[in-house]
């Protein structure tokens, strides 16, 4: 499996670089290492299965790491489970497919070795008891770090219901481990998932960051990592299906904040609800996805601005308004706290500008104590988007922009639905994440 010649130009197209790693996971029968490769009957239907296929390559761009692909598997779209908003559920009718864990490996394998991805994210629908589903996932692990010695970083996605002693094991091999929790209480989760349980996926959180943070502690301490025992170093993630339910955003930030703060939780995901052809809640409106993005800017402030739950501003019904980004929005609510003047002001009241984020903040502090700041053109050198923070500064004393937030107007706000056509869709935005 050597990698591309150095300087050789990569011609494969994503489709047929996924057609041919699928391929390995047939029988090869002519001894060849693949070219005459038959796939099994659970396999023969992976093109017809839209986005729900079982590969996917990602580009993604890390913080200080710059841009990672990452090899997304989905083990199998069979599930025993019958949740109204899924496109996996158990009742409806769709072909169904399944990677067994050598399999997958042997992919990915491939994948790797012809520099296609860096690393693996391997999320499964759950097609028996939970047990068993965990051995699966613990099995492709152990693969990986034992026999093929792979270093790098695997995601996670495990299910709800494993045992302790499975929950420790895929979390020491794991470099970051995950959890859909889909709704932030029970009783909204009964609504569109009457067979589980919250109180059974939050047990099985709580164990797996318990020994996040346990390895997060030794390495602080000094002790060194191990690449093929990473302990789920990078944090857990977990996920919320946004509008599926009568949940509001201040109980999803809520719930969010009360995870965060015994640790162990790198970010939450937000995927809002599409309404899936041929499962219950196929007739119930999709929710915006500009609903999704003002949750993920919330949960920003939480975990990088410094916010507080409580700063979190909401419109009467509890939601985040549409209309402007969570931190505009608290700024337009507090005009008593601004302009501030760029010279003066801390760090803390820099990054609640709208359109300074922490780097430009920092840059900020650092640069004007040795140079002058003479005006926007200096500004946005160093970062600062200033048609959004203009109106909320002071330079010497001077407003940079007479009015602190300026909008154009259309038709229609961001929520008003009047006229929408009603979409179905066929799978879920949400299925690799």
């Amino acid at each position: 499996m050597p990698k591309l010649p150095e300087g050789t130009v990569d011609t494969m197209t994503l489709d047929q670089k996924l057609d041919l790693l699928i391929s390995l996971a047939g029988d090869d029968h002519d001894g060849a290492g693949g070219r005459d490769r038959v796939l099994p009957p659970r396999l023969r239907h992976t093109r017809d299965v839209g986005a729900l296929r079982p590969l996917n390559i990602r580009d993604l761009r890390v913080p200080g790491k710059g841009q990672v692909s990452l090899l997304r598997i989905l083990m199998t779209n069979a599930c025993s489970f019958n949740c109204h908003y899924c496109p996996m559920r158990r009742d409806r009718d769709m072909p169904r497919t399944l990677l067994k864990p050598a399999e997958l490996v042997r992919i990915f394998m491939e994948a790797y070795h012809r520099g296609w991805c860096s690393g693996l994210f391997i999320t499964t629908g759950i097609p028996g008891r939970p047990v068993k589903v965990m051995d699966d996932l613990i099995a492709v692990l152990e693969l990986l770090r034992n026999r093929e010695g792979f270093r790098g970083y695997v995601h996670v996605k495990m299910v709800p219901g494993g045992q302790p002693a499975q929950i420790e094991r895929l979390t020491a091999l794991a470099s970051r481990v995950s959890l859909n929790l889909e709704a932030p209480c029970g009783q909204s989760l009964a609504q569109i998932a009457p067979e589980k349980s919250l109180d059974t996926a939050l047990t099985s959180l709580h164990t797996a960051r318990r020994l996040v943070r346990i390895t997060q502690a030794e390495r602080r301490d000094g002790r060194p990592a191990d690449p093929l025992r990473p302990g789920g170093a990078s944090g857990m993630t977990m996920q919320f299906v946004v509008g599926a339910t009568p949940d509001t955003d201040r109980t999803l930030i809520g719930k969010v904040t009360e995870l965060y703060g015994a640790g162990g939780i790198h970010h939450a995901h937000f995927s809002a609800f599409r309404p899936i052809r041929e499962t219950p809640m196929e007739n119930v409106p999709e929710t915006p996805v500009l609903r999704e993005q003002r949750l993920y800017q919330a949960d920003y402030l939480l975990r990088q601005y410094g916010f507080g739950a409580d700063e979190v501003v909401y419109d009467d019904k509890g939601n985040l308004p549409l209309g402007n980004d969570p931190k505009t929005t608290w700024a337009l609510s507090h005009p008593e706290r601004f302009p501030i003047e760029v010279k003066t002001a801390s760090y803390e009241e820099l990054v609640r500008v709208p359109g300074i984020g922490p780097g430009s903040a920092k840059r900020i502090v650092a640069e004007r104590a040795t140079a002058v700041l003479r005006g926007l053109a200096d500004l946005r050198k160093l970062g600062v988007v200033t048609t959004r923070a203009a109106g909320f500064l002071t330079l010497n004393g001077k407003r940079l922009q007479s009015v602190m937030w300026s909008e154009q107007m259309g038709f229609w706000g961001p929520e008003d639905d009047a006229g929408k056509y009603h979409l179905t869709y066929g799978v879920s935005p949400g299925t690799f994440r």
